[in-house]
């Protein structure tokens, strides 16, 4: 039975802390008469189960016994002294009285007997004796006022809500407090606390506390699981749902950025093959009308996945040429590339296949090839794709001589929602995305050689177990006509 002391305690000063932590503000007084009101199971812990568990076993010294005696003597003086004026705070702060400075005032009168009372205890009676009828009547006048405190709280508060937790509150610390101090304030007489033994006269009630504290423990938790308690779960459902919001905002704003850069190839398509239909040239446009369909394909399997990259991405992995990859992502933006008069050079060191989720990467690639594209100057540029083969990662570096990246931006970038692209199409999340891509393939993404005017290389690290050599090395070097560039990111 002793054991459930060590419980008691426990339990309480756990509560304590997960209401100080989730609304510090709001359940200071409430978590600090949880921790007060725990202060006597922790004494008398230390004398029935603690000392007794350590004695036998040679490991109470002098030093640590006369420690732990200390200690439970503290444990003890708190209790007596500060928990009904903590249980008065907490019915106070509720909402008894509406404006800080009233409810500051109050706290700081009422404080002031019981630092009286506790101050005569020190100076006036034996440090580990305590003769409850000198205190009995303080302690019973800051519980009344903790009734009418919870009593006046809930008569104020008209919010249905707000009501029925106050109620709640009010009716469990009610219950609690009560039961405290008609078991350790009126069934005390005098309490002598010794090194290692206790003289207790009293009507015996309080071995009770045990039942009574651990059943509104379980009470309180109860509340939290079903209906909150002291906002707790109001705040936990209110995070959970600015995190659902957060995540939805974001993945439509990453399916809006990935549809506008399929919207533009497909722009780009579109006119040339009017113009080649335009000239006679059958085979072009027929070229052009399939690479369309390519486009269209690749943002229907986009859209179908969008949950995916609104939340959290989810693999689905195959064994995929780097070449195919390559070519997926290039034929379709080639007419962007002509109209921007970029030049690309594709250098695969060692040619072979990537374990990768093909739409995720396809993706990836696109995005940061749009970006070196952005970065380009009017007269046109040079963008590489190029591939190595190291001792732990399989590599693919992206790299342009556009404008390059201002040191004081390098740190925002990875930012979701960080743009420095001057335009209503750009949300800041095409790097985030990639990013996130190359985590779940148990990669990274890395920028080099970023600097303002000299160009960009962002290199994938796949996990060389990701890659398998297939054939040797090739270069796909096309030229592109010029067009104009913007911002970078």
């Amino acid at each position: 039975m002793n054991y459930f002391y060590i419980v008691m305690f426990l339990s309480m000063w756990t509560m304590g802390v997960v209401l100080l932590v989730f609304n510090r503000k709001s359940n200071f007084w409430i978590s600090l008469t949880l921790m007060t009101g725990g202060m006597a199971s922790f004494a008398f812990s230390i004398h029935l189960t603690i000392v007794p568990f350590l004695l036998p076993r040679g490991w109470l010294t002098p030093t640590f016994s006369s420690f732990l005696y200390q200690l439970s003597v503290v444990a003890m003086t708190v209790y007596f002294y500060l928990f009904p004026f903590t249980a008065c705070m907490g019915a106070l702060w509720l909402g008894a009285v509406r404006t800080t400075k009233k409810k500051a005032l109050i706290s700081i009168l009422l404080f002031i007997p019981a630092v009286l009372v506790g101050g005569h205890h020190l100076l006036k009676e034996p440090w580990a004796s305590f003769d409850i009828s000198h205190f009995r009547s303080w302690a019973g006048f800051y519980i009344v006022l903790s009734l009418v405190f919870y009593g006046i709280a809930f008569k104020r508060e008209k919010e249905f809500y707000t009501r029925k937790n106050k109620k709640r509150v009010g009716v469990i610390f009610t219950l609690g407090t009560l039961f405290a101090f008609v078991t350790d304030f009126v069934g005390f007489r005098s309490l002598t606390m010794g090194e290692w033994s206790f003289e207790l006269k009293s009507n015996g009630t309080w071995k009770y506390n045990v039942v009574v504290v651990l059943g509104l423990v379980a009470v309180i938790i109860f509340y939290l699981v079903k209906n909150g308690f002291m906002g707790i779960k109001l705040r936990i459902e209110r995070e959970k749902r600015d995190l659902s919001m957060r995540a939805l905002t974001m993945g439509v704003s990453i399916l809006n950025h990935s549809i506008k850069n399929e919207i533009q190839k497909i722009n780009y398509l579109t006119e040339k093959t009017e113009g080649y239909i335009h000239t006679g040239q059958t085979n072009k446009s027929l070229q052009s009308i399939e690479q369309i369909h390519s486009v269209t394909a690749h943002l229907l399997d986009m859209v179908g996945r969008i949950k995916d990259k609104a939340d959290d991405i989810v693999l689905s992995e195959t064994q995929v040429g780097v070449k195919d990859i390559f070519t997926a992502v290039l034929e379709p933006m080639q007419p962007l590339l002509e109209s921007r008069s970029v030049r690309v050079a594709v250098m695969q060191e060692e040619d072979g296949e990537l374990v990768c989720d093909t739409m995720h990467l396809k993706e990836t690639l696109s995005n940061l090839v749009q970006n070196a594209v952005d970065a380009m100057d009017p007269e046109g540029g040079t963008l590489t794709l190029r591939t190595v083969s190291a001792k732990r990662y399989y590599i693919i570096e992206v790299t342009d001589n556009g404008c390059g990246i201002p040191k004081e931006q390098l740190g925002k970038i990875f930012e979701p929602f960080y743009t420095t692209k001057k335009n209503a199409y750009n949300h800041g999340l095409g790097l985030p995305y990639c990013v996130s891509v190359m985590r779940k393939h148990g990669g990274r993404l890395t920028l080099v050689n970023a600097e303002t005017g000299r160009g960009t290389t962002v290199i994938l690290h796949f996990p060389i177990q990701r890659f398998k050599i297939s054939s040797e090395l090739s270069v796909y070097t096309p030229s592109m006509p010029m067009s104009r560039s913007v911002n970078r990111f």
